[in-house]
């Protein structure tokens, strides 16, 4: 693709500039490690950015509001790989804190799958014995850091931290040959 660029001298830091140039985008996913970009609230935890709420505990359906009100969504595992990394970093705050993530089963008993994508969440997610659905009236899924790694089924009123998630950036630049 060839452009010619005519009277962008202010833009390039130039005072006359008249010739053809070949441009070329190139996009990745995230954000390059030696950029000056913040990404705050959110912190990157292996490739994903996340926003860990330590201060404030709210019922799941409060959760998923505040992150979406944030550009985000409450987290959704896409992989145990994903779970095990969170996990290492909430473990290594020591908190003894349950945390809301996307998992539910509101919509069909005994199904859960990710609020965010409608996808089931994968059966080596869950801690051992779980989902169990306590009393019939555990709906939605937390990661509890404690003795046991993995997914528990919650009542969906109580009060817990929880993850947010954000889409996953993309860096832009432009080649100009």
């Amino acid at each position: 693709m060839i452009f010619k660029l005519v009277g962008l001298g202010a833009f390039f830091g130039v005072v006359s500039l008249s010739a053809a140039y070949k441009i070329t985008p190139y996009v990745i996913d995230g954000i390059p490690s030696f950029s000056n970009i913040t990404t705050a609230p959110f912190i990157k935890i292996g490739t994903g950015y996340y926003f860990i709420q330590t201060n404030l505990e709210k019922n799941w359906h409060g959760a998923i509001e505040s992150c979406r009100q944030m550009e985000a969504g409450l987290v959704a595992f896409e992989s145990l790989e994903e779970l095990d990394l969170v996990w290492k970093h909430l473990s290594a705050l020591k908190p003894v804190k349950a945390f809301w993530t996307a998992g539910t089963d509101l919509a069909e008993q005994g199904k859960h799958v990710w609020i965010s994508n409608g996808q089931p969440l994968s059966s080596n997610l869950w801690r051992k014995g779980e989902p169990n659905n306590y009393k019939n009236n555990e709906h939605c899924d937390t990661i509890f850091i404690s003795d046991g790694f993995g997914l528990n089924d919650e009542v969906c009123s109580k009060l817990f931290y929880y993850i947010c998630k954000a889409p996953q950036p993309k860096t832009a630049s432009f080649i100009v040959w």
